[in-house]
């Protein structure tokens, strides 16, 4: 889900509702105030949480499967909006009576959106449920509550409207207090959210407001008979501010404000309208490219990890695209308000890719950039509750907090992790432990360090690599060689089937010129791995013979090597294998190879591959055979949106099972140029016309005729002169044609 979510202080004021303390949280970054946060505000009470949020015994038969879809993939969309629509037909329409569902009780509802919101924290809709929800309940608190947690971190139009729909039913219009509130209420929204795009009829909404509104209660408090007066400056300053924004409405907008200017002075108002046109032109002209940018977006799409859904990285191209544009300050804003409109447009679309690390990343060093590191750091706050799992922004977070001289802050981002490390994936538990015992050598030093060293040590799936991080920073920082090998050296007790941990180890001694120690190492671990991994250190022993010992031993060792791999295997492979050449000249390409610069010419190397020579993958040019393999961001998908296993096309992997291992082909292998100038040609066919003239010749179907059979057999030995001539669709000749076209 998206951590605890942050509670705010927000102007909502319900007449006759006792004040309630408003704290915000704890855990989350340091509040935003509102401008009427002495009223208070009621925390939202969540309840309590179940196995099963709603209880099956009140979900009928539909709901029931729908439920069991959600508990196998929470981030199943469909599922949970379908499941929404069962239980509360109304959802969003605020009837019941287009629909003959019959709505479920108001408490499993209550239950069921605060489970969608555990999931989904960014979705308006959600947070809307809810408020509906403890609106119809009557309680007054819970709907303050969620209004405080939900307001800031979800700032949907759709969202605020209920927002202040709520304050104008709650409040007293004919009231100076309740005036106030209301008048409050706009303001703060079109503070936070007048400068969408879609904000026009918002703002048209708020000078309606000020207009229809009795002066002398809303401007009581200036002196008297000037009431009219405030209301106007009131109007004007709110049309004014509505008019250079790009929105949707900014033409009625500007066509409402002539009308009011030359309903109060004709005279004044052409001077005063003159003054305003060229920020309206410009507002004007850059709306239609702000449309554009825009266009494709869906601000009310919920927020799944990366992956899930195909139309997130349309999404995230259609956003990246907009805030470059709204960085470019089309407008020619101050920094302050640039700021109000980029931080917008960063909260909007975190709403959608709130998954996503990068935006997270992106937006805090945006405010980092602008020398904002208050606001950064709060970002980075919400991006580690939003992505507790992603640990590289944790890490991030630590680095930004101690370069700002905040060492506590720092330590306390990577203590949080270390609480809750048992929840983490074992590769990333190790690196919680690596990254600290970095920070703390550079900020606290070798002491602190190696005290966390302990700590980790007696930590459950202690891997390999916390041993060789810390007696590599003994080392690389203390030049303290003794410790390093004792640390090794401890590491060996549990670690010695640990091919990585045992290269690392040796290229350690090696680099202090311990050679001897480095030869014994090798020893020792043969004598405990097996497998795959025998192989690699097997040719890692031979390296290192090839660079510190002699011919003698070199021979020798290769000798040993070639009779264990032999072991390694059943006698008719081993039998097999010791026939064939590539089996010795392997060996060549790990003795002469330098720094991989190669021992022969890359043609060599490819006919080496070929025949599957092993050596020829292992470290040539330091890629192993899986990593040589094509990768791609996602996997292509057939046109039924299909993949297979491997990640490719279901088409595509049913042909590649089909073809013959790659060690049984011999020959050269074709290069990737005329396997593409293959495919440019199989692809340029009329397949068609093909088949249409197979068909008329009588080959087209997939059975022939007993008659066409005879015909055949009756033709075998003879020769015609059809024979001579040339098939009419030759792949070979049209390449070679077309080679000659281009040239």
């Amino acid at each position: 889900g998206g951590g605890d979510r942050e509670k705010v202080e927000v102007p909502v004021k319900v007449e006759g509702a006792p004040p309630a303390g408003g704290a915000s949280s704890s855990s989350g970054p340091k509040a935003e105030q509102s401008p009427a946060q002495e009223q208070g505000q009621a925390s939202y009470k969540q309840p309590r949480r179940r196995g099963n949020v709603v209880r099956a015994s009140q979900l009928n038969a539909r709901a029931e499967n729908l439920r069991e879809r959600v508990k196998a993939d929470k981030y199943d969309v469909d599922a949970w909006e379908a499941l929404i629509s069962e239980l509360n037909p109304a959802a969003g329409s605020g009837r019941q009576q287009s629909s003959t569902r019959i709505r479920a009780p108001l408490e499993t509802l209550k239950e069921l959106y605060s489970e969608f919101l555990g999931v989904f924290p960014t979705s308006s809709a959600g947070w809307m449920g809810i408020l509906e929800v403890e609106m119809s309940r009557g309680d007054q608190q819970g709907v303050n509550g969620a209004f405080g947690q939900c307001l800031l971190s979800v700032k949907s139009l759709d969202l605020w409207r209920v927002y202040i729909k709520h304050v104008k039913t709650t409040n007293r219009s004919d009231t100076p207090d309740g005036l106030s509130a209301i008048k409050q209420a706009y303001e703060f929204t079109l503070d936070h959210l007048g400068t969408d795009i879609s904000s026009g009829p918002l703002w048209m909404e708020y000078v309606m407001f000020l207009q229809h509104s009795n002066a002398g209660v809303m401007f009581g408090e200036t002196a008297p008979g000037n009431e009219e007066s405030s209301k106007l400056v009131a109007i004007r300053r709110a049309f004014q501010r509505a008019v250079t924004i790009p929105t949707h409405s900014l033409e009625s907008l500007w066509r409402e404000y002539e009308k009011f200017e030359n309903g109060v002075n004709r005279q004044l108002a052409k001077q005063i309208l003159n003054d305003l046109q060229g920020q309206y032109a410009t507002s004007r002209t850059i709306y239609r490219e702000l449309k554009k940018k825009w266009e494709g977006i869906s601000v009310n799409l919920l927020a799944t990890p990366p992956g899930t859904k195909a139309s997130q990285y349309k999404q995230q191209k259609l956003w990246t695209k907009l805030i470059a544009f709204e960085k470019s300050n089309p407008l020619k804003l101050e920094k302050e308000p640039l700021g109000v409109r980029i931080e917008l447009v960063y909260n909007q679309c975190l709403l959608c890719l709130h998954h996503f690390p990068e935006i997270w990343y992106e937006y805090t060093t945006w405010h980092a950039g602008n020398g904002d590191h208050a606001r950064a750091s709060e970002v980075f706050t919400k991006a580690c509750s939003a992505l507790p799992a992603c640990t590289m922004l944790h890490f991030a977070a630590a680095d930004f907090e101690a370069a700002q001289d905040k060492i506590e802050e720092a330590k306390a981002i990577y203590e949080g992790l270390l609480s809750r490390i048992d929840k983490l994936e074992p590769n990333t538990q190790g690196q919680i432990w690596i990254q600290y015992m970095r920070f703390l050598r550079r900020t606290e030093g070798a002491s602190a360090s190696r005290k966390l060293f302990l700590r980790a040590r007696k930590s459950e799936g202690c891997s390999h690599h916390i041993y060789s991080t810390s007696a590599l920073l003994e080392w690389q920082n203390g030049k303290d060689v003794k410790v390093a090998k004792n640390i090794f050296e401890l590491g060996l007790k549990s670690f010695l089937k640990e091919t990585e941990y045992v290269l690392e180890y040796a290229r350690f001694l090696i680099s202090q010129g311990d050679i001897s120690n480095a030869r014994i190492l090798y020893e020792r671990a043969l004598t405990v791995v097996q497998g795959d991994d025998a192989r690699i250190i097997w040719s890692e022993f031979l390296k290192f013979e090839y660079q510190c010992g002699d011919l003698q031993s070199t021979l020798a060792l290769e000798k040993r090597r070639k009779e264990a791999l032999v072991e390694m295997m059943d006698d008719a492979a081993a039998e097999e294998l010791q026939k064939h050449p590539q089996f010795n000249i392997g060996l060549l390409l790990l003795r002469y190879n330098v720094s991989n610069m190669l021992p022969c010419s890359e043609a060599t190397l490819r006919h080496l591959q070929a025949l599957n020579v092993q050596e020829a993958f292992y470290d040539l040019p330091k890629v192993s055979r899986e990593e040589a393999k094509p990768t791609q961001s996602a996997p292509p998908q057939d046109s039924n949106g299909k993949t297979g296993a491997d990640g490719l096309p279901n088409v595509i992997s049913e042909l590649i099972s089909k073809l013959p291992p790659r060690h049984r082909m011999s020959g050269p292998l074709p290069t990737h140029e005329e396997v593409d100038s293959v495919i440019q040609v199989v692809s340029s066919l009329d397949f068609k016309a093909l088949k249409a003239a197979q068909a008329a010749q009588g080959s087209g179907g997939r059975k022939r005729g007993a008659a066409a059979m005879d015909d055949r057999r009756s033709n075998r030995g003879r020769k015609s002169d059809a024979t001579n001539m040339p098939p009419k669709y030759d792949v070979y000749r049209m390449r070679q044609q077309r080679q000659r076209t281009i040239k």
